[in-house]
């Protein structure tokens, strides 16, 4: 399976690939060697920073202007910044999370034991319609960019570099986490944290693993939130 990571940081230094995720950093930390392998990347790969950012600013501005009135403030946050944050919820964590909350919209439905593909599930189905009623949009609904920007929709659009995504707001992400929480778990700080501290085996609970991944979303909303900083999934 696909090694799976979430981001948080300039766009610009995203696509140039100069960042490192948490397998990335080990493997550096410990005199190790790695390759990362990405289905459909393009085989050349703009990796200039000088070149990347005016080009992200641009998208960037035009996005602003397609979205006109639907935000409060044109989209805004550091393309100069090194700081960057990344956290890998794995393919698992990630999905049994969005199962979670799918699952939590529709308590009528009994959830599977341990995590199963999204697409033939019927909570996740109901929950990720078009215009379907769910307490978690900016969870289920296949967002790969949350903006920094208050707004409660999702839309698609073109990324930066490739093809059209569903784009979201680290603030309504944040929202619907912390509300899942609340309807769910209920857990403190410290138990949410416990909660990332090891990742479960592939086989795990489905309640488990998405402790798992919920504990890395929070962490980086949070920071995305606090920074006013992108953030985009990656595998």
């Amino acid at each position: 399976m696909m090694a799976f990571d979430v981001y948080v940081g300039p766009l610009a230094r995203y696509y140039s690939g100069r960042w490192e995720n948490v397998a990335q950093e080990w493997a550096r930390s410990n005199g190790a060697t790695y390759h990362a392998i990405k289905i459909g990347e393009p085989a050349a790969r703009e990796t200039n920073l000088d070149v990347l950012r005016p080009e992200i600013v641009e998208w960037r501005a035009q996005l602003t202007e397609a979205l006109g009135s639907n935000i409060s403030e044109p989209l805004d946050w550091d393309e100069l910044s090194d700081d960057y944050a990344t956290a890998r919820p794995n393919w698992d964590g990630w999905g049994s999370l969005v199962l979670w909350a799918a699952y939590e919209d529709h308590r009528d439905l009994k959830p599977p034991p341990r995590f199963t593909e999204l697409p033939g599930d019927p909570a996740y189905q109901r929950s990720a319609a078009r215009d379907a009623e769910t307490h978690y949009p900016h969870l289920i609904r296949d967002v790969e960019i949350w903006l920094p920007s208050r707004f409660d929709f999702t839309f698609k659009a073109t990324a930066p570099v490739g093809d059209n995504v569903t784009y979201g707001s680290t603030f309504t992400l944040l929202l619907n986490l912390r509300t899942l929480n609340e309807r769910t778990w209920n857990a403190d700080r410290a138990t949410i944290e416990s909660w990332g501290e090891t990742a479960p085996p592939r086989d795990a609970p489905l309640e488990e693993a998405a402790k798992y991944g919920f504990s890395d979303m929070l962490a980086l909303a949070e920071i995305a939130c606090t920074r006013r900083m992108p953030m985009k999934l990656d595998y």
